[in-house]
């Protein structure tokens, strides 16, 4: 009687997880490829940092939604030579700096992971 107690009680378990916990949204992927984020990653660089290149950078993310522009940009930031380098910055820090430079608003709760 206790087997089927216990059966009864995992199933019902497992029922509740695969209901309440399959709803997870996963962070949107960028859809720009990696020469499009190579202008914005001048920026961050301070790599051949013209005026074109900030207008150029910030205009590709203007063009995308609210969602993909913090991703895109926490993209280019890891593409970012200096990372690449071994240098430890602060992305957020970085995400806040570019965003703020474009004049784009952040998305609520989004964090910039490396």
């Amino acid at each position: 009687m206790a087997s089927k107690n216990m059966t009864t009680i995992m199933a019902l378990f497992l029922t509740f997880n695969l209901v309440f916990l399959g709803f997870t949204s996963a962070q949107p992927l960028c859809p720009l490829n990696q020469s499009d984020l190579g202008i914005c990653v001048n920026v961050l660089g301070l790599i051949n940092l013209t005026t074109s290149n900030v207008a150029q950078c910030c205009s590709i993310l203007s063009g995308l939604n609210a969602p993909l522009v913090s991703v895109c940009a926490c993209e280019a930031i890891r593409l970012n030579v200096l990372n690449l380098l071994g240098i430890t910055v602060n992305l957020n820090l970085r995400l806040n700096g570019l965003l703020g430079l474009c004049r784009l608003p952040i998305q609520p709760g989004f964090t910039c992971l490396a």
